[in-house]
């Protein structure tokens, strides 16, 4: 009777630990998606005579890349995900002269970034406890 409920308990343990990691591994495959924008340091961004179109990012999960727009130049870089952590580096931006400092904003806080959230098709992306960016899904 011992080795049945010794069994058992295994199984369990093996079968919530398979369903966790799965759970990471679903997650993490959202993040394989276009985002655009919402808010930087909860302020809303919207389109006016300096914004013309809202920054978007296109994470390539399994490449380990990102690419994107802040608005008005073409960014490329990478990103490291593992679990709920998440970071951006060498990123790198087309050259044009844009209005405004949106574009200084958004760079500036994609590379502080340390780990994320996915809720209701919305990205927030977190630097520690303190919500940095925050993205809708668009397609």
């Amino acid at each position: 009777m011992k080795s049945c409920s010794v069994s058992f308990i295994l199984i369990a343990l093996i079968i919530i630990s398979c369903s966790s990691k799965e759970a990471e591994k679903s997650q993490v495959n959202l993040l394989h998606d276009i985002w655009a924008l919402a808010s930087i340091n909860s302020e809303k961004v919207v389109i006016d005579e300096t914004v013309k179109n809202l920054p978007k990012l296109e994470i390539y999960v399994e490449d380990e890349m990102v690419r994107g727009n802040t608005g008005c130049n073409t960014i490329n870089g990478k990103v490291e995900i593992d679990k709920n952590k998440i970071s951006f580096y060498d990123i790198t931006a087309t050259e044009m002269v844009c209005p405004g400092d949106l574009e200084r904003r958004f760079i500036s806080a994609l590379q502080k970034v340390n780990n994320y959230k996915i809720v209701k098709f919305k990205l927030y992306l977190y630097e520690n406890d303190k919500v940095l960016l925050s993205f809708q899904k668009i397609d």
